[in-house]
């Protein structure tokens, strides 16, 4: 099932990505994807043992939703600047293969210090308040639920216990792959949600 699982997941990241890097005439939808799930990507730069610097990064959100496509999923997110960029999780992998291919790695953050309070904005918390005092309610568009057997016959499985309506929050979130030559593949994604795990109670 993990091989079934890491064969769909590549070939969604390709074939998403190729289409965003070669058909830039066309709005393309960002890939939606969850926080805490781990991406791979394997990119042909056309040349072998060359340097490549892989990057992770939420986008800036002050002039709006910064892809010409969608959101497909959710009507809200958070305004404001973007993250500092997160290298590659696998830095044994800083250059071109022998046949000029390139593999990164990335699971997308849950922590804290990252997504203050859950980000995007309060899905912990699950309110935002505006400058005027006013509250919000928000809660994320999309999320994976973890489960775990109590017994043989039983699994407990966790729900999320903020969950109102409308349930439209999403963040943007881009993975930069860059060679020593400026070329560059940029990869849109559309966070929905997270992973609910029972450490998060821990």
């Amino acid at each position: 099932m993990k091989r079934v699982l890491f064969a769909a997941v590549v070939l969604v990241i390709l074939l998403s990505s190729f289409g965003s890097a070669f058909a830039a005439d066309e709005p393309q939808q960002a890939t939606p994807a969850l926080l805490g799930e781990v991406w791979w990507f394997y990119f042909d730069f056309g040349a072998p043992f060359i340097n490549v610097d892989a990057y992770l990064y939420r986008p800036s959100t002050l002039g709006g939703w910064p892809f010409a496509g969608g959101p497909g999923y959710g009507t809200w997110w958070w305004e404001g600047p973007d993250s500092s960029q997160r290298r590659q999780s696998w830095p044994a992998y800083q250059m071109t293969d022998e046949w000029g291919y390139y593999y990164a790695e990335f699971m997308f953050p849950r922590d804290e210090v990252w997504y203050p309070c859950g980000f995007p904005l309060q899905w912990k918390c699950n309110y935002v308040v505006d400058p005027f005092g006013t509250v919000e309610y928000h809660s994320p568009a999309g999320m994976a639920y973890e489960c775990r057997p109590i017994n043989p016959f039983v699994l407990e499985c966790l729900t999320w216990p903020w969950a109102v309506d409308p349930m439209d929050t999403v963040s943007p979130m881009q993975v930069l792959l860059i060679d020593e030559f400026g070329f560059a593949y940029v990869i849109d994604f559309e966070i929905l949600g997270m992973y609910w795990k029972f450490s998060d109670f821990e």
